[in-house]
């Protein structure tokens, strides 16, 4: 028979068993409940869908595809693949793509038919990026001389606003030439035929023609005139209910650029293979300046000027110069990169 004594330390040994057992649910249900708050709720990311003219000036999204920087970013980015921005702007109006790589001139043409688009970034700025390119054989000494000509270009890009421009700088009136709507094989096609006397041809068209022709063309840049950008887009709505999307599509855009300052090389041979153009031109155009994200001030005095020149020429119907800061979402890219944000806003 145990004792008062054995029974009270019996009972002692339980209520601090009872305590321990206690104390250990408390702390491990406080350790869980510190673990769940700490951890982030996982955030479902959507597919991104980007239509990408296959141009050299498309540089940072192709280099983010092919060196798997969307991925690292944590979004799974579709390539749509086009010869000329505006089909690519064209993919995302008709609902088939989420953004898309436009050169300035078509965006504004889309915003006056009444499409709703706004301004994610610029991811390129090249000033050599276009040229005029003229037969000798058709006596074309200076840009004067292309009055009466026949120049060929695709007509509803940037391309018509740069021949007008550097028509200006000379004092040809626009109505003096024949400008001849072709797609870019045939531009190249008939340039080299002689059925035109000159034509508007963007890298790396540009190079191979001089490589091809030499001597027989003369080649007028616009350095001074015009600024050659490329811009990612997208529908507001699109933009503003897919914010997560947006940030890690720049993130990604981002690390694109850092790897075309570090390692030149590759990011050259990246693009030179999705261009498909050999490494001894890339080496030639392949300017890691010219690649970087940025908003300034400098790209909405170019879409003023555009639309200015647009009404003057009849494409567009007159009216005020749009506000185009409303069609610019700066705050993504003031989000991740702020520096690179120069807008008045």
């Amino acid at each position: 028979m145990k004792t008062v004594s054995e029974i009270s330390k019996a009972g002692s040994l339980k209520m601090r068993f009872a305590l321990l057992v206690l104390a250990a649910l408390i702390i491990g249900g406080v350790a869980l409940w510190v673990l769940r708050m700490s951890v982030s709720p996982v955030i479902q990311v959507s597919p991104v869908t980007i239509a990408v003219p296959t141009q050299i000036n498309s540089t940072l999204p192709i280099v983010a595809t092919s060196q798997g920087l969307f991925q690292q970013a944590g979004v799974d980015v579709i390539n749509q693949p086009f010869e000329l921005g505006k089909d690519a702007l064209k993919s995302v109006i008709d609902g088939k793509a989420d953004l898309a790589v436009v050169a300035d001139t078509p965006l504004i043409f889309a915003l006056h038919d009444g499409n709703k688009l706004d301004i994610i970034a610029s991811i390129s700025q090249g000033r050599r990026s276009l040229a005029v390119v003229t037969r000798n054989d058709r006596g074309i000494k200076t840009l004067k001389d292309l009055s009466g000509k026949s120049v060929g270009l695709s007509m509803g890009t940037n391309l018509t606003y740069f021949l007008d421009m550097m028509l200006q700088t000379q004092g040809v009136p626009s109505s003096e030439v024949n400008f001849v709507d072709l797609k870019t094989s045939d531009v190249l096609f008939a340039f080299k035929t002689g059925r035109i006397d000159a034509a508007v041809v963007y890298q790396p068209f540009l190079s191979q023609l001089e490589t091809e022709l030499g001597s027989r063309i003369k080649v007028f840049y616009g350095d001074d005139v015009y600024a050659f950008r490329f811009l990612l887009v997208g529908k507001p709505l699109y933009i503003d209910r897919h914010p997560e999307e947006i940030k890690r599509v720049l993130k990604a855009l981002m690390a694109a650029e850092q790897l075309v300052r570090d390692h030149p090389v590759k990011a050259r041979k990246a693009v030179g293979n999705a261009v498909n153009i050999d490494d001894a031109l890339m080496a030639k155009l392949f300017n890691t300046e010219d690649y970087a994200l940025s908003l300034d001030q400098a790209m909405l005095l170019a879409l003023d000027d555009q639309t200015r020149w647009a009404m003057r020429r009849g494409i567009i119907g007159p009216g005020p110069i749009p506000n185009y800061l409303e069609n610019v979402k700066y705050q993504y890219l003031e989000a991740i990169l702020p520096t690179a944000v120069k807008i008045i806003h």
